[in-house]
């Protein structure tokens, strides 16, 4: 056996085996490029693109008018050109339970919207699947196996530049599947490559601890605020004084760093004598943002302590701002969006290549690969739509209300996996009917937005906000193919070709 046959083995059982999570996880990155886009979206009180008048000392008093627990910390985050409004965050000493609430812009004072999951639900499928530690050590997991699918592909392909410029859609099923398969993993390759070798070398040091471990005796946080340089005091234990002005040492900060943006501002022991406040830098323009911080004194706002990044961790930041595609615009985040698209098809093209090699050998448990291609591949989408649906239906004043729209998310990706279930044997029908609902629920969207909020699709061109528009455009873009699809699948399915020497396809 030479080299090529042996990846071919190698690309086929380590790219099929976990190709349904590849999946989730690409297509949840794939969404996440825009998160902040449809956190906008999912928010009508910020339709109307009113710029926050408020500030971060009218935010810290909602949070001690609000919070009579004694905190751990707080943290800020001013309003940005992608999210005009302010976010505030904090942890309840003694608990390591987080607490997060935006407020709507709208007002004099700080007034929280209503909950929602928002962009940020796809930004954590995607890197942890909801699981915390455990799923980030599956998603990691799945990165490497990845990349291993992706160079054993590289290896097997000898025509890799003719398979650019290759795609017979009308060729008999497995014909046009491979140059499907074959087009998008040419076409995204270099991105995918980059794109899983960073999402797991940013968590390297949480997937091979051992050096931390040892070398810190097991003291992790400590070998995390070396390397990135953070500044800690110790409590007094004393009531703290009167603080000073969070606005004011943003303003200072901006005057050090020579009008550069602020970021996350922090505030660690607040009810202590002993409290700081951490104000770090934010750059959008770069790959990566610096992650320099000023600590201040909280209540004298001495200056105690100028963090830049060291060297090393620039790099380490250049590489997870590759990867999370925060830079460059709109422009950049679409590319990302299409590789990401390109990926999904990729797998799915991959998955109809291995069904169509064995379906002439009446292996009965094909129907159950495709019901679990149904349930993922045509599944996911539809319970992303779901979800939408469900933050656009559910009465803002619902307790618990993005909890809600989690369970419309789960419940409707769980009747979309038993519909695949019941109708396994009838693939292309199953296909069909799911093409003709994603249709109704793309459509449906920007109609049910323009009921249900100020920022329907008109009024969002017409004052030319083409962040908020583009989520309704999309959505019907998505419709639109959805339905052609669904119309050629109407269509009576072609005659079966015949297996013969003379029209097998080989992979490669």
């Amino acid at each position: 056996m030479n080299l090529r046959q042996s990846m071919a083995g190698l690309h086929t059982w380590g790219g099929l085996l976990p190709s349904w999570l590849f999946y989730v996880i690409i297509f949840a990155g794939t969404v996440a490029c825009f998160d902040k886009e449809l956190n906008r979206w999912m928010r009508p009180a910020l339709h109307e693109g009113v710029v926050s008048t408020q500030g971060a000392d009218d935010v810290r008093d909602w949070l001690q008018r609000n919070v009579s627990e004694e905190l751990h910390a707080f943290w800020m985050h001013g309003p940005t050109a992608r999210e005009p409004y302010w976010r505030l965050g904090w942890e309840v000493d003694g608990t390591e339970t987080f607490h997060n609430v935006a407020f709507d812009p709208r007002g004099a004072r700080p007034e929280p919207m209503p909950e929602t999951l928002g962009g940020d639900f796809f930004f954590k499928l995607h890197y942890n699947l909801h699981a915390g530690d455990v799923g980030m050590y599956i998603v990691g997991l799945a990165g490497m196996f990845m990349l291993v699918a992706l160079v054993s592909g590289l290896i097997i392909h000898r025509r890799i530049f003719k398979d650019f410029f290759t795609l017979r859609p009308k060729a008999n099923g497995q014909r046009a599947w491979l140059d499907a398969h074959n087009l998008f993993g040419v076409v995204g390759f270099p991105f995918h490559l980059i794109l899983a070798y960073t999402g797991v070398a940013i968590f390297v040091a949480s997937y091979m601890p051992a050096a931390a471990q040892v070398s810190y005796s097991g003291n992790v946080m400590q070998y995390f605020g070396e390397v990135m340089g953070s500044y800690h005091r110790e409590e007094l234990h004393q009531p703290a004084a009167a603080p000073r002005s969070l606005d004011a040492l943003i303003a200072e900060s901006r005057r050090l760093w020579d009008g550069a943006e602020v970021g996350w501002v922090s505030v660690h022991h607040p009810d202590d004598a002993s409290a700081v406040v951490d104000v770090r830098r934010r750059d959008g323009s770069r790959i990566g943002t610096p992650q320099d911080t000023l600590t201040y004194d909280a209540t004298t706002g001495e200056l105690l302590n100028r963090q830049d990044a060291s060297t090393g961790y620039r790099a380490y930041l250049w590489l997870a701002g590759l990867h999370m595609a925060q830079f460059g615009g709109s422009l950049v985040r679409l590319l990302y969006l299409l590789m990401g698209l390109c990926g999904c098809a990729m797998l799915v093209g991959g998955l109809q290549v291995w069904l169509a090699k064995r379906e002439g050998r009446g292996d009965r448990s094909l129907v159950w690969v495709r019901a679990l291609n149904a349930s993922v591949f045509a599944g996911l989408p539809l319970a992303s739509l779901a979800l939408l649906w469900g933050n656009r239906l559910i009465p803002a004043t619902f307790t618990e209300r993005a909890i809600a729209e989690g369970w419309v998310f789960v419940g409707a990706w769980l009747l979309m996996a038993l519909w695949a279930v019941l109708e396994r044997r009838n693939a292309r029908r199953l296909l069909r009917h799911q093409l003709l609902l994603g249709a109704v629920l793309a459509l449906g969207l920007p109609l049910l937005n323009g009921l249900t909020a100020d920022g329907h699709l008109l009024a969002s061109l017409a004052r030319g906000d083409w962040a908020l528009a583009s989520v309704d455009l999309f959505l019907i873009a998505a419709g639109l193919i959805c339905l052609a699809c669904a119309r050629r699948f109407s269509a009576a399915p072609a005659r079966a070709v015949v297996p013969g020497r003379a029209n097998r396809v080989r992979e490669a």
